[in-house]
C-alpha cells in the first residue's frame, strides 16, 4: 500500500524547481512528459502511465534483457517543477513511493542527478518485499557519487551549491539481479522535492513560572512546539497551533510542572497541477 506524507497543499505558479513539489500522476498527462530510458536497448521513450491490471496512478517501467531502467523528469516533465535551481529553492530532500513487482527478480534502486555535463548517483536502496515501499533521501546529508570511467569505480563527491543550482534532470535507476525480472515492472509516484526535514534544534531558557522555546525556521516546513512530562508515547500534547516562520522564532510557555519539549517539522507541498 502505498504511503504519503501528511499533506499541506498549496497552488503554485509555473515554474521550476518549485520547493515542495509532489508529483501523483493523478492525470495521464502529469505522466507524458517523464521519461522511461531502457538500458537493454538504448532508448528513452514517455513513461507508461498506471500498471496494468491496476487502478492506481502512477508511472512504470519493465525490465527486458536483465537490464537497467530509469524513470526520470526534466524540463518538459511536470511543467519543470522538478528541474532548476536547487540550492536557492532551498531543495535539500527527495521523497517518492517505489514499487517492485518482484523482489526475488530484483537488485537495487538509487537515485540520481543529472547537472553540468556529469551524472551523480545517490547510494543504492533495498526493499525487503514486493509492493510498495518508500524511500526518502537528502542531498546534503547523504552520500552521493560520481562514476569514474577511467578507474571504472565511484567516487565520493559533496553536492556543491554550484551543482545544485543546475539540475536538468532527476530520477531513479532500478536493477534487476538476472534475466529472470524480464517483464516485470517497477514504478513510481508520489514523487516530491523538499526542504531539510530534520527537526530543529531548539533551545530553552526559563524564567519564573515560564520556558522559553526558541528554534529557527526554514521555508517550506511548518513546525508544531509539543511537550510531555513523562517522554513516553503517548503523552505529548501540542502548544498552540503549528508555526510557519523562516528565520528565527520564540514562544513562551507557562510551567506547570516538569516539561520536555520537542519540535516537529511538516513540510509544505504543491501538487503539480
Amino acid at each position: 500500500m502505498k504511503s504519503l506524507f501528511t499533506l499541506l497543499v498549496f497552488a503554485a505558479p509555473l515554474h521550476a524547481q518549485t520547493l515542495g513539489a509532489l508529483e501523483t500522476f493523478t492525470e495521464e498527462d502529469n505522466a507524458n512528459g517523464w521519461g522511461f530510458y531502457n538500458y537493454a536497448t538504448d532508448e528513452a521513450f514517455v513513461a507508461p502511465w498506471k500498471l496494468p491490471g491496476t487502478t492506481d496512478a502512477e508511472i512504470f517501467a519493465t525490465f527486458t534483457q536483465g537490464s537497467a531502467v530509469s524513470l526520470f523528469a526534466d524540463i518538459i516533465s511536470s511543467e519543470g517543477y522538478f528541474v532548476g535551481d536547487y540550492h536557492s529553492a532551498g531543495i535539500d530532500t527527495i521523497y517518492c513511493d517505489v514499487y517492485v513487482e518482484d523482489i526475488t527478480t530484483f537488485s537495487d534502486m538509487e537515485f540520481y542527478l543529472f547537472s553540468g555535463d556529469t551524472f551523480y548517483y545517490s547510494d543504492d536502496y533495498e526493499t525487503a518485499d514486493s509492493g510498495w515501499s518508500s524511500l526518502i533521501n537528502s542531498l546534503s546529508k547523504d552520500q552521493w557519487y560520481i562514476y569514474d570511467e577511467d578507474d571504472e569505480e565511484f567516487v565520493e563527491v559533496e553536492l556543491t551549491d554550484a551543482i545544485l543550482g543546475g539540475i536538468v534532470e532527476i530520477g531513479l535507476n532500478f536493477y534487476p539481479n538476472s534475466t529472470a525480472a524480464d517483464g516485470k515492472a517497477i514504478a513510481i509516484d508520489n514523487f516530491a522535492v523538499l526542504p531539510d526535514l530534520a527537526p530543529p534544534t531548539i533551545d530553552i531558557s526559563t524564567q519564573g513560572s515560564n520556558a522559553t522555546v526558541s528554534f529557527t525556521g526554514i521555508e517550506g516546513v511548518q513546525y508544531t512546539l509539543e511537550s510531555s512530562s513523562t517522554l513516553l508515547e503517548p503523552g505529548w500534547t501540542q502548544i498552540g497551533a503549528p508555526i510557519e516562520i523562516t528565520g528565527p522564532s520564540e514562544t513562551t510557555v507557562p510551567l506547570t510542572s516538569k516539561s520536555f519539549f520537542r519540535m516537529s517539522a511538516q513540510p509544505f507541498y504543491i501538487e503539480v497541477p
